[in-house]
């Protein structure tokens, strides 16, 4: 935990604005992916208000399952947008550091969201 004074920031944890204070930290999470860094994929910071909020935050995702094929879909989302159109497996494979096999129970995964008992983002409730 550290502390992150200077410009207004947003609790994620009750949506408060504040100035001065506050906590961020990494928490782990397989819907995030950073846009060019794969070093930092699975890891999501967050920023609290106070270091209960952040405590909140960071007991919320540990309650939440890490999906690897969650994390590896979002991998392979992200190499697509650069790839070409014809694309092969082993390219995909090359690019995103991934075996065929985890691509494969990715887009499996993938195909499962939106039905009865898949696992679902949470919705924000608390």
């Amino acid at each position: 935990m550290e502390d992150i004074g200077g410009t207004a920031k947003l609790c994620d944890w009750c949506g408060r604005i504040w100035d001065e204070g506050g906590a961020v930290g990494l928490v782990l999470d397989s819907s995030a992916v950073h846009a060019r860094d794969p070093s930092k994929d699975g890891k999501r910071l967050v920023i609290g208000c106070s270091a209960a909020h952040l405590a909140a935050l960071q007991e919320e995702y540990r309650q939440r399952p890490f999906i690897d094929e969650e994390l590896w879909a979002w991998q392979i989302a992200r190499a697509l947008i650069t790839a070409p159109q014809d694309t092969t497996l082993d390219q995909l494979a090359d690019t995103t550091g991934l075996r065929a096999a985890e691509i494969q129970q990715a887009m499996s995964w993938h195909r499962t969201q939106g039905q009865p008992d898949s696992h679902q983002p949470d919705d924000g409730a608390r």
